[in-house]
């Protein structure tokens, strides 16, 4: 029984790597649907990090999901270049970005961080829309090519959904091997008490930025994978809503435990699909959804599924 229980994530894996080719095979419609989940599970996994285990506050996420994507975009529409190639360079430029800002924003506490970040996303919306001619502006970029590897073209849904998925289980891998690194350790200890670990000599701030530096390197790897899924891009796309959104996946799901934000990600994407009759009002139901779990599941939807799994073990083990 404790072999099953270590070994219960492969279920999920199996059921991704299953659905297009049993139930989705022929539904290009929910294929797609789960690309952009997956999407934002890499986005939501990503925060976690900086926020679930190093504690530092980022209001502004979307930020660097808009530099991944225009990085991409603008470099695949106007220069020519490979989609992976560009995908590339949005991760360099972001890394940049977050190294630049990270040390002096990182140094603020609580409030202070959160609106330093929020006023990062609302500068990075600012200069694409003022930067017409090379982002499109508020009108948005088109004709954003498809991703193609080593010469196949990524144009069909099966192509994109197991592209994407594939990506999605990488950065979850490399988030638990990082949380399980001493490197991830000492993120930990910093959440948990940073006056404390900087008694024991720990560069709390060389931690932080490294943390950030790698939380928006993955939000840019999302915007890539966004901007060439989708073949059009616009500012809205990457607006402070969006950044909300990204925040109410983790905490919906369980921050601080890598597998709850992926819960969260997918439940809020498919849960439009089943509230459509009420999506006009979908920000105000993601503003009741985060206050009931923030109220009554501390722990989001994973703390659930643990205690559920718990339990089954339990009875299956007596």
């Amino acid at each position: 029984m404790d072999k099953i229980k270590k070994v219960w994530w492969l279920i999920p894996v199996v059921i991704i790597f299953l659905y297009p080719v049993t139930v989705g095979g022929k539904s290009a419609y929910w294929s797609g649907i789960l690309v952009f989940a997956g999407i934002y599970v890499i986005l939501a996994v990503g925060l976690d990090l900086l926020m679930g285990f190093t504690g530092q506050i980022s209001v502004g996420h979307a930020a660097f999901f808009a530099v991944g994507a225009y990085t991409s975009a603008v470099l695949t529409v106007k220069y020519g270049f490979s989609p992976v190639l560009a995908m590339f360079a949005g991760m360099f430029l972001s890394g940049i970005l977050a190294w630049m800002i990270g040390r002096p924003v990182l140094a603020l506490k609580e409030y202070y961080l959160a609106m330093a970040t929020l006023a990062f996303n609302e500068i990075i919306i600012t200069l694409i829309v003022g930067f017409e001619n090379i982002t499109g502006g508020a009108s948005g970029l088109r004709d954003i090519p498809p991703f193609s590897i080593f010469g196949l073209v990524l144009d069909n849904h099966l192509h994109y959904y197991y592209f994407v998925w594939a990506i999605v289980l990488i950065v979850i891998a490399s988030s638990v091997l990082i949380i399980r690194s001493p490197f991830g350790r000492t993120l930990v200890a910093i959440h948990s008490d940073e006056v404390a670990a900087r008694t024991f000599g720990v560069d709390c701030a060389k931690y932080k930025t490294r943390v950030f530096v790698l939380a928006n390197v993955f939000a840019s790897i999302a915007g890539s994978l966004f901007a060439h899924s989708m073949g059009f891009i616009a500012p809205d796309d990457f607006g402070v809503s969006t950044s909300v959104n990204i925040l109410v996946m983790l905490f919906l799901g369980g921050i601080g435990t890598i597998y709850g934000p992926i819960l969260g990600a997918i439940f809020l994407k498919l849960l439009p699909e089943i509230t459509y009759l009420v999506q006009d009002y979908e920000l105000l139901l993601n503003g009741v959804i985060l206050i009931i779990v923030l109220v009554f599941m501390p722990k989001g939807i994973y703390g659930i599924f643990t205690t559920l799994r718990n339990r089954v073990f339990e009875k299956a083990g007596k």
